[in-house]
């Protein structure tokens, strides 16, 4: 048992060294954009959700798509018209559609948001998405319009824009130079300068200029549509179909003059199209006085209640899908998780207990002789064999005698003989058993039929003759 102990001793404190190992050496960082709300990595936006929360009006964060926001607003009847009339193909519960590209559509937009209603100011919202690339159905970007149409903000902080959109509005995206994420550490390390962003266009926000990285803007915003390479002059809009703005500005810009982020008027609400999603993330956040930067941009939404929208990242689908995630976010079903998981460990480390085997009972043998007797007793019985029986109770008897009286009824002498030496050794009359003793050596011969009282008889006498 004290060996047990020791042993058990022994393992505790490993595990705790193992542990307090891990968790003082330095961590390896990832970095690899995943704008969630989850990621403590340098591009994830566990702090960046954090300091929203406490600065920024009414924040959160959703896994919801444009056209499940447009439906909370109540705007589901222009998009059961537009399904009427066969503008967008037929629309699901996730606002999905048949039409993927959805340029058909787009020749539409125009007048679809001059119709649309705007709402009174207090129910008026703002929206940010931060990742590096999504992609838009016809559907996703006619409920953006239709949310624009009734006064929300919209702002798209993205690396690379959905090409339905960038087709509908007219502008691309260029590269300003190839950087990669993952060399940023390297940069660093190796001394290279920061570049700048200059933010602010009025008096209300004068310019202010942000050093940053390259790796973290490496991409600007161009007017004119996106040409692909594998497509001819036919496959791409006419100039007519593109979506008309009623006012444009440009918030921020490189060190070239090139626009990073541009401010555009669509209905009653605003669109923001930010280059520069890597901002908007823990590093972004941490780094420096950068954190203004995301705050001064966000400051266009004139403190409108703020939702960051995840349902286009790549982690929406896993965030939604799992069943353990619902449990989490339950506080009652989370605790009796958490009940259950304790339970099973406590029976683990009671079970896990050395137990004694059980010793079994070992019972005495039982006392058979009376019950292997009546069964030898019924056997004969039944067999009628009085003679066998009699001559198994002389072979007793002599067994006895000799035993006894040191007589040997076997010896090959005459009967008579024998039954002088037997009367002398037992004090009995010769008289008296010779004729009972002849009569039972008669029985004994072969052919002699024996019946039951003389078996019974001859049995008594011989009985007599050892007592």
């Amino acid at each position: 048992m004290k060996g047990n102990k020791l042993y058990i001793f022994g393992l505790f404190v490993f595990l705790l060294v193992v542990f307090l190992y891990q968790y003082f050496s330095p961590k390896a960082f990832v970095w690899n954009p995943t704008f969630n709300k989850y990621d403590r990595q340098p591009f994830g936006s566990y702090v960046f959700d954090d300091v929203m929360l406490t600065s920024v009006k009414d924040y959160k964060v959703e896994n919801k798509t444009f056209y499940q926001l447009y439906r909370e607003f109540g705007g589901m009847q222009d998009l059961e018209e537009a399904e009427e009339t066969g503008e967008i193909g037929e629309i699901g519960e996730t606002g999905e559609t048949d039409d993927s590209y959805g340029l058909t559509v787009l020749q539409s937009y125009g007048l679809t948001v001059s119709q649309s209603y705007g709402l009174p100011l207090e129910e008026r919202r703002a929206f940010l998405i931060t990742e590096s690339n999504i992609s838009f159905s016809a559907v996703d970007v006619k409920a953006l319009l239709y949310l624009l149409g009734q006064g929300h903000k919209i702002m798209l902080c993205l690396s690379s824009f959905p090409r339905v959109l960038c087709d509908s509005i007219g502008f691309s995206t260029e590269y300003d130079g190839y950087y990669y994420v993952q060399s940023l550490t390297r940069f660093v390390r190796e001394g290279n300068r920061r570049d700048s962003l200059f933010l602010g266009t009025d008096s209300l926000r004068p310019e202010k200029i942000f050093a940053v990285y390259p790796h973290l803007h490496p991409i600007f915003l161009k007017e004119g549509r996106p040409k692909n390479y594998f497509e001819s002059e036919q496959d791409t809009l006419a100039n007519d179909d593109t979506l008309r703005c009623d006012w444009s500005e440009i918030v921020v810009r490189n060190k070239e003059g090139k626009p990073v982020a541009m401010r555009l008027g669509i209905g009653e609400g605003e669109l923001f199209l930010v280059a520069t999603p890597l901002m908007f993330t823990n590093y972004g956040m941490l780094d420096g006085d950068n954190a203004a930067y995301a705050f001064r941009l966000l400051s266009y939404l004139n403190d409108l209640p703020l939702t960051r929208i995840e349902a286009y990242g790549r982690f929406a689908n896993q965030a939604s899908g799992s069943p353990l995630r619902y449990f989490l976010s339950q506080p009652p079903l989370r605790w009796a998780l958490y009940v259950a998981l304790c339970t099973i460990v406590l029976c683990m480390i009671f079970t896990a207990k050395r137990r004694q085997r059980a010793i079994p009972v070992v019972l005495p043998p039982a006392n058979e002789t009376l019950r292997f007797t009546q069964l030898i007793g019924n056997l004969y019985y039944q067999r009628k064999d009085y003679k066998d029986m009699l001559q198994k109770k002389y072979h007793y008897f002599c067994a006895e005698v000799r035993q006894l009286s040191g007589l040997d009824l076997h010896a090959d002498e005459p009967d008579e003989e024998l039954c002088r030496r037997l009367a002398d050794k037992k004090g009995l009359d010769f008289g008296d058993i010779w004729p009972v003793f002849k009569e039972l050596k008669n029985l004994l011969q072969e052919g002699v039929f024996v019946d039951e009282m003389t078996m019974m008889r001859m049995i008594d006498r011989m009985n007599e003759w050892v007592k």
